[in-house]
């Protein structure tokens, strides 16, 4: 796996991003409100299979399953924050967890290289008692 984590598009600079420092604050807020734009017209390619993806998770979920969030800084972080937000929002239990990458220290603080490894996640999964 690890040799194709270089070709992620996350893995690369953002050429549009790149002088963002040279910038007046409008300019900044143009780039960054056209590259959201990007994620907005991406998700919306998707629709069929997001929810295609919310009926199979819950019909697990219907089944005793679990939704557990991956993720490396900050989606991660996102992840931890959604999965938290679950319960209040839509009276769920403990069927949504969250990991990520670096383990609870990676909260607060960057843990470089902890995204990169192929072993801590599976270990975490052990703990959990994941089977599929």
């Amino acid at each position: 796996m690890t040799e194709h984590i270089e070709q992620l598009v996350t893995e690369k600079p953002n050429p549009n991003t790149q002088r963002l420092d040279e910038l007046s604050p409008l300019e900044i807020v143009q780039i960054m409100n056209e590259e959201d734009q990007k994620v907005a017209l991406a998700v919306n390619k998707e629709l069929p299979k997001i929810a295609q993806a919310i009926e199979v998770i819950v019909n697990q979920l219907n089944q005793k399953g679990r939704v557990i969030y991956f993720g490396a800084g900050t989606s991660g972080r996102l992840g931890i924050l959604d999965a938290s937000e679950c319960p209040p929002t839509f009276s769920t239990t403990d069927e949504f967890i969250a990991l990520i990458a670096g383990g609870n220290s990676a909260v607060k603080s960057a843990v470089e290289g902890a995204e990169d490894s192929e072993t801590l996640i599976i270990e975490e999964l052990k703990a959990l008692k994941f089977t599929s």
